[in-house]
């Protein structure tokens, strides 16, 4: 698998996600309502679906803009080429970027304050 395709991958797979969970959540709730005798509303599961629709569109516009930045060389790249994700924390307290293509760890050196 290419670089660039990998890249689309682990940033496009949490939005399908969301939107397919929103959809089990609607069908879930669907079918509970005719087993509990209409206990749920029947616009909770439209609701339901329509904000994990709008959740997971969301995240697809993010990862666009991100996608977008790093192909005009205004987002870190990994030694490999690839989109650096935001900064997390490690077990020891340590910032690290991981890489959205090759999927190495960088720990992020902090700057220094200056007086």
């Amino acid at each position: 698998m290419k670089l660039i395709s990998k890249m689309v991958l682990r940033m496009y797979a949490p939005a399908v996600l969301i939107a397919g969970g929103g959809l089990v959540a609607a069908e879930t709730i669907t079918r509970t309502q005719r087993m509990f005798g209409g206990f749920f509303s029947p616009r909770l599961a439209s609701l339901s679906f329509l904000l994990a629709i709008l959740i997971g569109m969301i995240w697809a516009m993010h990862a666009s803009w991100r996608l977008w930045r790093w192909a005009r060389g205004r987002e870190l790249r990994c030694a490999c080429g690839g989109l650096m994700s935001r900064p997390r924390m490690n077990r020891r307290g340590q910032l690290y970027r991981k890489c959205m293509g090759c999927g190495g760890r960088t720990l992020q050196v902090a700057a220094k304050p200056s007086h």
